[in-house]
């Protein structure tokens, strides 16, 4: 979720829209959904020491929706206790989750090398993703129907193989930095978090889903801060065919998937 959150502000404020972002976030566990509440709320181990950075801007302010990352073995407990605070006073919020990607630690044996990948073997895990969280989402909609919607980012990451293996990325030179060595890499290592400027198609994803509007429609460039790491220093953004495809590809994610709630069946690029 984290490069998407980067993102997502300066994607929106491209579009015409400059709106309050509140976060609490982590990284693996510590930014899930039933470890930031336990946190706001000051119980379990963090009994006596309430960190309430969402609940008190939720409780004191109009708010339209709230974003969330998954994790591991997450329940419907999880999240549900989320909505009902913010239903509790914001009654016309809405919710979206994201869905994060394929990762390779769903294959075993994990693969040595590139080699062992395809386009078909991230379909064929797209399509476990999916089926896990339609599980979830199923069950959030029978208590909040109309309410929690998906933001499809394996589906974009998927896609994105596809183009990457159809020779459709210019400047993207492997699929995992782990396996390959390559920096420009869709994937950074074994866990699967985003490799170089993927996290302008994540966050094109989450404008998709929110406001129900292709980011094609964005015109001319988004100035984005520029990605650096600690040991590679400033890193060479996407160009601007790259970017443009991954504008294309997150629309095609979010209005192709039913769990997004989104679809544009007259394709103005204006969710129905």
């Amino acid at each position: 979720m984290a490069p998407g959150y980067r993102t997502f502000p300066e994607i929106c404020r491209a579009a015409g829209f400059e709106q309050p972002l509140r976060t609490h976030t982590g990284g693996g566990m510590t930014g899930s959904a039933r470890y930031k509440w336990e946190q706001e709320n000051g119980i379990f181990e963090f009994a006596g020491k309430p960190q309430p950075k969402l609940l008190a801007a939720i409780a004191t302010g109009a708010w339209d929706a709230m974003m969330w990352g998954p994790y591991y073995a997450d329940r419907p407990e999880y999240f549900a206790c989320w909505i009902d605070f913010c239903l509790k006073y914001n009654p016309k919020m809405e919710f979206f989750l994201s869905d994060a990607w394929p990762q390779l630690g769903q294959l075993s044996p994990v693969p040595s090398s590139e080699d062992e990948l395809s386009a078909e073997t991230f379909a064929r895990l797209g399509r476990e993703k999916h089926a896990s969280t339609e599980t979830l989402i199923a069950a959030l909609d029978r208590k909040y129907p109309g309410k929690v919607h998906i933001m499809p980012t394996s589906d974009a990451m998927v896609r994105a193989v596809q183009a990457f293996y159809q020779g459709k990325l210019p400047g993207i030179a492997g699929i995992n930095r782990w396996l390959g060595g390559k920096t420009y890499s869709l994937w950074r290592d074994q866990l699967g978090h985003l490799g170089p400027g993927f996290e302008r198609l994540e966050g094109y994803v989450f404008y998709a889903t929110v406001y129900r509007r292709s980011p094609v429609l964005i015109k001319g460039d988004i100035p984005f801060k520029p990605e650096a790491e600690k040991k590679l220093g400033v890193l060479d953004p996407p160009n601007r065919e790259v970017d443009r495809l991954f504008r294309r590809i997150a629309w095609e994610a979010v209005i192709n998937n039913p769990l997004s709630d989104v679809t544009d069946r007259d394709r103005d690029g204006i969710g129905d």
